[in-house]
């Protein structure tokens, strides 16, 4: 479960870094908002990111506190 949370955690970190990423470009967004409408296409990237860090953070203190036990 630890090397799970620590994936986890860098996917997360690797999927928010990309989400705000394609926010801030002005490229992306003008090309999603032709496309879909949308005008924040990073948007689901970062909140699958910030769920992705918070569950590998879970898993990574709980393995911690069950190996103190």
């Amino acid at each position: 479960m630890f090397v799970l949370g620590v994936l986890a955690i860098i996917i997360g970190a690797i999927l928010t870094i990309v989400g705000f990423a394609m926010n801030n470009s002005l490229e992306a967004q003008l090309i999603s908002a032709f496309s879909t409408g949308s005008t924040n296409p990073g948007t689901i990237f970062i909140v699958i990111g910030i769920i992705l860090l918070v569950v590998g953070v879970l898993l990574v203190v709980m393995k911690k506190k069950k190996a103190q036990k």
